[in-house]
Parts: structure tokens; sequence; C-alpha cells
């Protein structure tokens, strides 16, 4: 079964990451450095990848320590 177009992950949103690649690019420009061509994306989708994964850790971790079950 398939995701409609309208329904799809906000992880896999095109604008999510290219507002991350935005900001590192524009980041990296006024620091002086060049970044070689779609480091900015790759860079962009490591950090993303990364929120989500502290995210889901930070769940993890809430779930363990709850002294009630979460209904």
């Amino acid at each position: 079964m398939t995701t409609p177009p309208t329904e799809k992950p906000a992880i896999n949103s095109l604008t999510l990451r290219s507002a991350a690649a935005i900001a590192i690019a524009a980041a990296a420009s006024r620091l002086g450095v060049v970044l070689p061509d779609g480091a900015a994306q790759e860079l962009a989708a490591a950090f993303v990848d990364l929120v989500v994964t502290l995210g889901l850790i930070g769940v993890a971790v809430g779930r363990a320590r709850a002294r009630t079950p979460i209904v």
C-alpha cells in the first residue's frame, strides 16, 4: 500500500531538507567555508536523521522512566 503524495511523512519532506541545506550553505558561506557540490544536502540529511534519532531516544528514555503506563 502506497501513501498518497499529500500524506508523506515530514521526514521525507523536501521542504524540510531544503531548508536545512539552505541554512547549512548560508552558515558555511558566512564563515568563509567553501563546500563541495552536494555537501550541504548531505549534511542536511545527516542533521535531520540525527535530530529524529535523538528524538526517538528521548521518547524511549521518557517512556522507560514513566512510572505509569502510557495509554
